[in-house]
């Protein structure tokens, strides 16, 4: 076969690949694979951080596929002076990460309960931080965000 030829046969294959390749390109990703995944503002939804009589309530909702680790989840107080309680979680699932080890991780939701001292003062305002994974492999940076606290309706 002559170069002018294989050249020829060459240029016709691309040719033939292109609309392959532009169909292939044009699909929606499917759901779990890396191009699909959520935000983690999505995936791990901060839904309320409400005072109760006794305690603050802190509760996120967890997208299917997806999951929270318990020990980075932390709670602190904005405001300069006021002294919190030791947050309070549930018993997760334990699980062994290759990245932080033996660990226990949340599906689906997750509440943090925040003990109020009594006469001590109250927050208006925390900071709360969380990191978690997506099934598909991919973890996400740890989330950091302030936050009201709603008064109980």
């Amino acid at each position: 076969m002559t170069l002018h030829a294989r050249l020829a046969s060459l240029l016709l294959a691309c040719a033939f690949a292109l609309p392959a390749a532009a169909i292939e390109f044009s699909r929606k990703p499917q759901a779990g694979s890396a191009d699909a995944l959520l935000s983690a503002d999505a995936a791990f939804r901060l839904v309320s951080v409400i005072r109760d009589k006794d305690a603050i309530l802190v509760n996120w909702l967890i997208e299917p596929g997806y999951y929270l680790y318990r020990q980075r989840i932390a709670v602190e107080a904005v405001e300069a002076g006021v002294s919190l309680g030791k947050p309070e979680l549930p018993k997760g699932i334990a699980e062994h990460d290759e990245h932080f080890g033996d660990v226990e991780i949340y599906k689906s939701a997750v509440e943090l309960r925040l003990p109020l001292k009594a006469g001590a003062p109250v927050p208006t305002q925390l900071r709360l931080r969380w990191q978690g994974c997506a099934e598909a492999g991919v973890c996400y940076p740890p989330v950091s965000r302030v936050v009201a606290v709603s008064p109980a309706s």
